[in-house]
């Protein structure tokens, strides 16, 4: 094993951590009496948590993983940003190759963590029940979030169940269990026409 790393190491892993804290999100949140956007670390943290909860039900995930990739699932948006599903064309096509980037700018930054890269790396290929997992349970916690915060991102998007689903039902379906809670979100956004336009 390699030195210690140094309190000036911890300082910077310090900054990495508030650069992700400080890319914000489409999601709008209730935060006291106004709305604020989500950030990485809150929806990186929330699915966390979450995937950790439902991992108990589903022997046959690695929890340690299913966590960890929570975890580093959004981490190269530190030098990515992040990208909005009805975004721009352009940012939209350029999401690989900045990603890409982001990566390696991460390895070259991090060799002395190259679990945190040899995670993202991992996850990424989504072959694995564990990847397929959190990345199908990433793709509905924006929905639960706009839900509990009574649709408010959803009626300034303009966007309606259907428009959701079109772009959400396929990515869900990698994963049984999660498409399984997606069919029974469907169902429930359906019957709240008070949290659209």
């Amino acid at each position: 094993m390699t030195d210690l790393p140094d309190i000036h190491r911890l300082l910077e892993f310090q900054q990495l951590l508030l650069q992700f804290s400080q890319i914000e999100r489409v999601v709008d949140r209730k935060q006291h009496d106004k709305y604020i956007k989500e950030t990485d670390t809150e929806h990186s943290y929330n699915l966390a948590l979450t995937a950790w909860y439902l991992a108990a039900y589903f022997p046959e995930l690695d929890r340690d993983t299913v966590i960890r990739y929570a975890l580093i699932h959004d981490m190269v948006e530190v030098h990515a940003g992040d990208t909005y599903v009805y975004g721009e064309q352009a940012h939209l096509d350029s999401k690989v190759a900045r990603e890409t980037a982001a990566l390696e700018q991460l390895q070259a930054d991090w060799p002395d963590f190259p679990e945190l890269t040899a995670h993202i790396i991992t996850y990424e290929k989504h072959d694995t029940n564990e990847a397929t997992f959190v990345y199908a349970l990433d793709k509905i916690m924006p929905i639960l979030q706009i839900y509990i915060n009574s649709g408010h991102t959803w009626k300034q998007e303009g966007t309606t169940p259907t428009k959701l689903d079109a772009i959400k039902r396929a990515k869900v379906a990698v994963s049984p269990p999660i498409a399984s809670y997606y069919d029974q979100l469907y169902e429930l956004l359906t019957a709240s026409p008070d949290r659209f336009n």
